[in-house]
């Protein structure tokens, strides 16, 4: 089931932005105020759940009325076997109680350097998308870059490996348009994530291909350079 203007006119584009508007305000403000543990030194599964936590919180005066959990299990019950399989864990989740909504966010650090581009991509990143393991049932979903030095660097490398023609295959990416691998910038939900990429899960029965929103959050001196800039 591809993508279509169909989907996107039925799409809670209000309330989603609302919410990656509060996913990106909540964690600046953590950043800009030196939060302690808060820093690139913490384990991400502490950035997260200390990030869903204060969501849960702020969501309020953000006019929201669903909620926010962290390190959701997922997994699917096999009926022939009874065991379950296909086990996962969620970063952050968001549902809402007003309308069809269900967004995930799967959150991995990001440096020039190293094999964290690989672990975005790969198994543990953005497959979890793919493969149905995550939003299976859902069209748009967030993998989320945490960035603490050169943000051009990793951006740039992390679009470089979706669109590597053995990652490309892996991914099940999928033309934006004829020819054109990747929407920059986004035309999902400006202006917060950079850039979205479209993967098929046509393997998956009935499943509807996934449009994937990539969202870069930065902390560390990089942050602080960036804000000391803006004043």
């Amino acid at each position: 089931m591809s993508l279509s203007s169909n989907w996107r006119l039925v799409f809670p584009y209000e309330d989603t932005r609302q919410v990656v508007a509060l996913v990106q305000r909540t964690w600046d403000n953590l950043v800009e105020k030196k939060t302690p543990s808060f820093s690139p030194d913490a384990p991400e599964p502490h950035l997260t759940q200390f990030l869903q936590s204060v969501l849960k919180v702020e969501k309020i005066d953000a006019g929201l009325t669903g909620d926010f959990s962290a390190e959701v299990h997922v997994s699917d019950a096999d009926l022939t076997t009874g065991q379950m399989k296909n086990r996962g864990r969620a970063d952050i989740r968001y549902f809402s109680d007003r309308v069809n909504l269900e967004l995930t966010f799967e959150f991995k650090k990001i440096y020039p350097k190293g094999g964290s581009i690989k672990k975005y991509c790969g198994e543990d990143g953005m497959m979890r998308f793919v493969s149905g393991k995550y939003s299976r049932d859902q069209p748009l979903a967030l993998m989320v870059g945490l960035i603490c030095n050169d943000p051009e660097t990793c951006i740039s490398k992390i679009k470089s490996a979706i669109v590597n023609k053995k990652a490309a295959a892996e991914l099940r990416l999928a033309e934006i348009e004829p020819g054109k691998w990747l929407e920059e910038p986004t035309k999902e939900l400006p202006p917060h994530v950079s850039f979205d990429s479209r993967h098929s899960r046509a393997h998956l029965d009935g499943r509807p291909d996934i449009l994937l929103c990539h969202l870069f959050l930065l902390y560390g001196d990089v942050a602080q350079q960036i804000s000391s800039l803006k004043t």
